[in-house]
């Protein structure tokens, strides 16, 4: 079962994510017309962005927790030594 801090992490990487990825999308969408056109990206591609953005946020909520869980067990060594 995935702890609080790691169910945060995604959450926020996956809200966040998801505004970064429409932000580019939209670059990308508005580059050659002169008044820009906030879109969202419909079906399949929308679901694929959705899944890559979900990806990437777990994979960033359990690396930070590996590297949290390391920082303490190395903390707790050092002052026990």
């Amino acid at each position: 079962m995935m702890n609080k801090k790691v169910m945060i992490i995604t959450g926020a990487g996956l809200a966040i994510g998801l505004a970064e990825a429409l932000i580019y999308y939209n670059l990308g969408k508005n580059s050659k017309s002169e008044k820009f056109k906030f879109q969202v990206p419909k079906g399949n591609e929308l679901v694929k962005t959705a899944g890559i953005v979900l990806l990437t946020s777990v994979a960033t909520a359990a690396l930070s927790n590996i590297i949290e869980s390391s920082l303490e067990t190395n903390t707790t060594s050092l002052v026990t030594a």
